[in-house]
């Protein structure tokens, strides 16, 4: 009896020493990813948001099949804004000869890291994982394809998306991979599509996004009835009716102010909340009303679309996007503008601000902010510029003249409670 209980108390120890040594092989004590690996640059972020708007499922016929084809700095990406759902990690993806490795590095608790590298091919037309890399630990493809399907619900929950992961698979047509990136087939079903798009959406998202409109159509039509002296600007005492709302409902404060973000967003981009929630074309609309900073409609849709891009995907996106969208204007728009920069900052600071759950936020938003509580004096900031005159004026991106203005745009943001 007491051989068998000693081997009963072996093998358990044993086991656990097998147990200890596997997650002792599963972690580095450095990332494999540097943080020069996980910058993105403004050109990639904004080919890669113009992909994501082209599979707008509402765009589609019913069974129609289309194709996107995503550059490998575009899948870069967009695998980084993935990894901002998950704490403390970073993202990589580089094609090679029919196969793209997905590469990911998580901090952990004793200056520990967790690297995962999952090389990708295509069998069937179909994406498939051709093993797992976890630290020094290396799976074959057999376990590491079972390891991923246990762990892709939970894994699309933090992405965002909440439905059944096999309507994924029912999109999928096809796939091929490139030296130069990688080609997706897919189709979609009116059922599919609208299933989807429920799925995308956060818990209670449609509820939250409902209350937020309602309180924004109280908060313009209180503005276009005279409640705010004409000559101040009118997005301030709409942010504060809305984020006061946020305090008193409770729940999630996080998920509550992006919610606000949301349905202000739509509004000063002149979108319904319908886009998102169908049930939305019978919400009573809220009139159509110009929200102003600094006196000036563009400096609302540039702070108010960073700040709901920073809280959802992070400031590196949404800094990326700014400035995008600042060089295209240099070209062919209406020039480049430190202003319009100045409050793509300031919006992107709020927005991590939000998904860090900052109480300062709740503090100034919902009590009584004026323009200088959210956006800093544009005095002195030059805009419009075309090309020629921003490259004589300051070098171009990265240039000492530039970076000494993007320095001083920082400077007067983070001199504001809000941001400090």
């Amino acid at each position: 009896m007491r051989f068998l209980l000693r081997a009963v108390v072996f093998g358990v120890a044993l086991s656990v020493a097998a147990l200890l040594l596997a997650l002792w092989a599963a972690l580095d004590s450095a990332p494999s990813i540097t943080d020069a690996q996980a910058v993105m640059s403004a050109r990639s972020a904004e080919r890669a948001a113009k992909r994501l708007g082209e599979l707008d499922p509402r765009r589609l016929r019913d069974g129609e099949r289309r194709s996107i084809v995503l550059a490998t700095d575009e899948v870069q990406a967009l695998l980084q804004i993935a990894a901002k759902r998950l704490p403390d990690t970073r993202a990589q993806a580089v094609s090679v000869d029919g196969q793209m490795n997905l590469r990911t590095a998580t901090a952990l608790p004793g200056s520990l890291w967790l690297n995962i590298d999952a090389p990708i091919v295509i069998a069937d037309g179909e994406p498939r994982l051709d093993g797992l890399q976890i630290g020094s630990l290396s799976l074959p493809a057999p376990i590491a394809r079972k390891a991923f399907a246990a762990a892709l619900p939970w894994l699309l929950r933090q992405f965002g998306y909440g439905g059944d992961p096999a309507l994924l698979s029912e999109v999928v047509h096809g796939a091929r991979i490139s030296r130069d990136g990688l080609r997706i087939d897919y189709a979609l079903s009116r059922q599919v599509a609208a299933e989807g798009m429920r799925a995308l959406l956060p818990a209670g998202e449609a509820e939250r996004l409902a209350a937020y409109h309602a309180e924004l159509r109280t908060a313009v039509l209180a503005l276009r009835e005279g409640g705010a002296a004409r000559d101040a600007d009118s997005l301030p005492p709409v942010l504060q009716r809305l984020f006061a709302l946020a305090q008193t409902r409770g729940g999630d404060t996080v998920a509550e102010q992006r919610s606000a973000l949301l349905a202000l967003a739509l509004h000063v981009n002149g979108r319904s909340p319908a886009m998102l929630v169908p049930a939305a074309a019978d919400w009573p609309p809220v009139p159509r009303q110009v929200l102003t900073l600094h006196g000036r409609e563009d400096l609302t849709q540039h702070f108010v679309g960073s700040a709901l891009i920073a809280a959802h995907a992070g400031a590196q996106w949404a800094n990326a996007i700014g400035l995008s969208k600042e060089v295209r204007d240099a070209r062919s728009g209406s020039g480049f503008s430190f202003t319009d920069l100045l409050a793509d900052r300031a919006g992107t600071r709020l927005g991590e601000r939000i998904a860090a759950g900052d109480d300062a936020v709740s503090r100034v938003l919902g009590g009584d902010p004026a323009t200088e509580d959210l956006l800093p004096s544009i005095a002195g900031l030059a805009e419009f510029m075309p090309e020629a005159v921003f490259l004589r004026r300051f070098g171009g991106v990265g240039a000492p003249a530039y970076n000494a203005v993007l320095a001083d745009i920082d400077a007067r943001i983070a001199a504001l409670e809000l941001y400090k």
